[in-house]
């Protein structure tokens, strides 16, 4: 029995005989002539063979049928007939392109069904008044006017599903879904009809869910009108208090903490975005909203960013050097920003402010809050509190002193303080002591290698109007060799003022070669921590 029956367009029944010869077979199914033997019977080269049989006729298998119809499956080359697709028990074009057809027919159905089943249970209503700006909390206020804009445009009452967007909503998704969840509980925002059937929930008997994806659905605003006309009257609202010295005062009472909350997720975003760069996934938890919450008291988003590519690239070089994993690499990043940043304000570094990537463009949040409400020339370098920063109600009026009384306060801490003896004062001001103003002896109790003792020497510099120089730092040094019976173990910079980076990074190299003494530096920063504890020291020296 032949495999095939061949069937040839009608206009070339002329070809009959070589199409037959072409897909004729023996009883084992093998083909009885090769494509060569035919191009030499029809003088016909090879490859016209082939091509010819595939335009004029079609090969109708004897033995494989398609399992829905029965009918034979269909073949236009042999090397089609001999490929694996023709052992699989399989259904024939003609059936595969009904079902397709039937299937796309029943979606398109249940497409329909869905719409009519959103349109019925969400619908846009009148509720209340418009909204205006003022009533509601700061971050709620410039949350509603970014979600109604995008890429500076403001919707025609409808939002772009946050997925959809062209510009962020925000610096970093987490920070969108609690600001737009706030939005909804307060009723401020309400599901859009137009909202996708992806966007929702469905039972197994195709009713509506009870819940959404809010990255996917679109939003109205509350109030009375056409959509268009609510978004329009809050933008207006928004427009007369939006600059900062209109705020009504609740706004202003909120600024505080609604700017960290931004600069936190710019900063987490950036953190997020440089690990990627050196190949690790990091997904920012509590811990790191608390350590770039903590920076963000002494140092602007510029600035974070600059302790954050210190971090990316250390923790980078921790993985290639010591073959941990990629999670433990990344997860290291938080502690060495802690660390650097805690060490960079204990010493008073001159922190750079590392400019926008361009691969992170501002969100339509940030640009709202920073260009538009503060009307800043430069977001990065901005920070809520005093810069140079201090900690929260800790700064002290340093100017109250002069440099006698700066020494005696001073002393007055170090006698005060436990585990300090033998503490020395010379009554001189700025005399020729070889750079000893305060002198004592720190003790150390270890319960188990027992006790032991330094000799430190404090060198006090009220400078208010300049910071410690590198060559002040190593003045102090060579100036305190000179006590060599018994001789010195640390040297303390004391100062009202801060230090340059040269004096940071000399004290550093210092310290690293073992050099004696080890130098110490307590900065106003540090200086305030301590006074902190001794709030009778601060009244007596009228220092707040």
């Amino acid at each position: 029995m032949s495999e095939f029956e061949v069937e040839v367009d009608v206009e070339h029944e002329d070809l009959v005989d070589l199409c037959e010869c072409y897909w004729e077979t023996d009883g084992a199914g093998s083909f009885v002539h090769t494509v060569k033997t035919i191009a030499e019977k029809y003088r016909m080269a090879s490859y016209k063979v082939t091509k010819t049989v595939g335009e004029i006729c079609v090969a109708r298998s004897l033995r494989h049928h398609c399992q829905v119809c029965g009918v034979g499956f269909e073949y236009r080359s042999r090397s089609e007939w001999s490929s694996t697709a023709r052992l699989a028990a399989a259904r024939c074009r003609d059936c595969v392109d009904a079902e397709k057809r039937e299937q796309e027919d029943e979606r398109r159905r249940m497409g329909l069904a869905m719409r009519d089943a959103i349109i019925s249970s969400i619908r846009v209503v009148d509720q209340g008044r418009s909204l205006r700006a003022e009533d509601l909390d700061l971050a709620s206020a410039f949350a509603l006017a970014a979600i109604f804009e995008d890429a500076e445009e403001v919707s025609s009452g409808v939002s772009t599903p946050l997925g959809k967007r062209v510009d962020r909503l925000t610096p970093l998704a987490e920070l969108d879904f609690e600001l737009v969840s706030t939005l909804v509980d307060l009723r401020v925002v309400h599901l859009h009809p137009s909202s996708t059937s992806d966007s929702f929930t469905w039972n197994g008997d195709g009713s509506l869910g009870s819940s959404h994806y809010p990255v996917l659905v679109s939003y109205y605003m509350t109030g009375v009108g056409s959509v268009g006309s609510r978004v329009a009257a809050y933008q207006e609202s928004l427009s007369r208090v939006l600059k900062r010295e209109c705020w009504p005062d609740h706004w202003v009472d909120q600024f505080s903490e609604f700017w960290f909350k931004v600069a936190a997720a710019e900063c987490k975003a950036y953190l997020v975005y440089t690990l990627k760069q050196h190949g690790l996934d990091f997904t920012p938890g509590q811990k790191t909203d608390d350590v770039i919450r903590r920076a963000l008291r002494w140092y602007s988003i510029g600035q974070v960013y600059y302790f954050i590519w210190r971090a990316a690239k250390a923790s980078a070089a921790y993985r290639a050097r010591d073959k941990v994993s990629a999670k433990q690499a990344a997860n290291s990043a938080v502690t060495r920003i802690s660390a650097d940043i805690d060490r960079a304000y204990a010493q008073g570094w001159q922190v750079s402010t590392y400019r926008r990537d361009s691969r992170l463009p501002m969100s339509t949040l940030s640009h709202i809050l920073f260009s538009r409400a503060l009307v800043l020339d430069d977001p990065m370098s901005y920070s809520p509190m005093d810069l140079p920063a201090r900690r929260a109600g800790l700064a002290l009026s340093w100017t109250n002193l002069d440099s006698g009384t700066f020494e005696r306060l001073i002393f007055q801490l170090i006698a005060e303080t436990e585990g300090y003896e033998n503490v020395d004062w010379l009554m001189h001001t700025n005399a020729p002591d070889h750079g000893r103003d305060v002198s004592a002896v720190r003790l150390r109790r270890d319960p188990l290698s027992g006790h032991s003792s330094q000799r430190v020497a404090i060198q006090c510099k009220h400078w208010t109007s300049k910071p410690v120089r590198d060559h002040d730092v190593s003045q102090a040094v060579v100036s305190i060799s000179h006590w060599q019976d018994p001789p010195f173990d640390v040297v303390i910079i004391a100062t009202s003022g801060r230090l340059t980076s040269d004096a940071v990074s000399w004290i550093e190299r210092h310290n690293l070669r073992s050099g004696r003494p080890i130098v110490e530096v307590w900065n106003d920063a540090r200086l305030e921590l301590l006074l902190s504890d001794r709030p009778h020291l601060i009244r007596s020296y009228e220092l707040r």
